[in-house]
């Protein structure tokens, strides 16, 4: 192989390891339900680390204005 060219599954063989460098807390070579949690605790960024889990700034914009709607409002009817 030439130096330039990379194995593909290198990039994710880096990605596992950067994964559980940052999340595997009991460093037992395993990522567990604890693990997670107590990652995710730290940071909630980390809730996206497989994958886009939260609402988009829009939609969270959306949500929150029916949630918090003036009770009031309710009354007139």
């Amino acid at each position: 192989k030439q130096p330039s060219e990379e194995d593909p599954d290198e990039g994710i063989k880096d990605l596992v390891e950067i994964t559980l460098k940052k999340m595997d807390h009991d460093h037992d070579g395993k990522l567990s339900f604890a693990d997670y949690e107590l990652a995710v605790r730290e940071d909630t960024l980390l809730l996206e680390a497989f994958g886009p889990c939260l609402p988009d700034p829009k939609s969270q914009m959306e949500f929150e204005a029916q949630v918090f709607k003036d009770p009031n409002e309710f009354n007139d009817m």
